[in-house]
C-alpha cells in the first residue's frame, strides 16, 4: 500500500489522534496490516494551495478525492468552507499539486452536475454546488492524469455528521445493495456511502481508460 493523504480539520490534539487511529484502522481492514512507515496520515487544507506540496504525495500512485461540503448554507460553511472553495478551488489546488508519480485520480462528484439549470437540479444548485462540482470534474478531466469520476445519488447511511436531510432522517440503505451504474449523468436516486466506497480500491487497481459513472441505488427514487 502506498502512503495515504488524509484531508480533514481537527479541533484538538485528542481529535487529531483519534482521527489518525481511525484512518489507520480502516486502512488495515481494507488492505491488511501495513508497514507503519508507509502508512502515513497527513493533514492538508485543499482550499489553501500553500498548504499542499508535491512531497506530500511521495510514493503515491493513486489518489481518491472525496472532499465536499453542504449544498445549502449551514455550519459547515463556517471558515469559508463553501462549495466554490471546496468543490472547485479545492479540487483544482489538489490536482495542480500532484506529481507525475500519480497515475490515477478517483473523484467523487454528484448526479445532476450536467443539468444544474434544469428542475429539480436547479433547486439543489441555488448556491452553486453542482456548478462548482462540474468545474472540479472538468479540471480533473483536463489534467492529463487518468481518472475515474463517480457521480453518486443522494448519500445515505452514516456517519451522520453533516447538516442535511440524510442526517435529519438517519437514512439507511437497509439490505439494498444492488446498484444501477451507467455512463454519464442519466440516473437519479439514492446511494449508500458503504456501496459508493466499494469500487474505489477496485478502480485504483485497474489500468483502464478514463471512465465516468452515475451511481444511484436500485430501485432508485424518482425526483419530481
Amino acid at each position: 500500500m502506498h502512503p495515504s493523504l488524509a484531508e480533514g480539520f481537527q479541533t484538538s490534539p485528542v481529535a487529531a489522534y483519534d482521527q489518525e487511529q481511525e484512518l489507520k484502522q480502516r486502512a488495515t481492514a481494507l488492505f491488511g496490516k501495513q508497514d507503519e512507515e508507509l502508512l502515513r496520515v497527513l493533514k492538508g487544507d485543499t482550499r489553501n494551495p500553500h498548504d499542499l506540496y508535491p512531497s506530500m504525495f511521495e510514493g503515491v500512485t493513486q489518489l481518491i478525492c472525496c472532499t465536499g461540503t453542504t449544498a445549502f448554507p449551514s455550519k459547515r460553511w463556517e471558515g469559508d468552507n463553501t462549495p466554490e472553495k471546496v468543490d472547485w478551488e479545492g479540487v483544482r489546488n489538489l490536482v495542480s499539486t500532484l506529481p507525475s508519480s500519480v497515475k490515477r485520480i478517483v473523484l467523487v462528484s454528484s448526479v445532476g452536475v450536467t443539468k444544474y439549470s434544469e428542475l429539480p437540479w436547479s433547486i439543489m444548485n441555488l448556491f452553486g454546488v453542482l456548478k462548482y462540482k462540474k468545474m472540479g470534474e472538468d479540471f480533473v478531466r483536463n489534467s492529463g492524469i487518468p481518472y475515474t469520476i463517480i457521480r453518486p445519488g443522494r448519500l445515505t447511511d452514516g456517519p451522520y455528521t453533516s447538516y442535511d436531510l440524510n442526517t435529519l432522517l438517519k437514512a439507511t440503505a437497509g439490505q439494498r445493495r444492488a446498484v444501477l451504474i451507467d455512463q454519464g449523468d442519466k440516473l437519479v436516486g439514492e446511494a449508500s456511502r458503504l456501496v459508493v466506497a466499494e469500487p474505489y480500491s477496485l478502480r485504483l487497481l485497474s489500468n483502464l481508460p478514463p471512465l465516468l459513472f452515475c451511481y444511484p441505488f436500485y430501485p432508485a427514487f424518482t425526483f419530481s
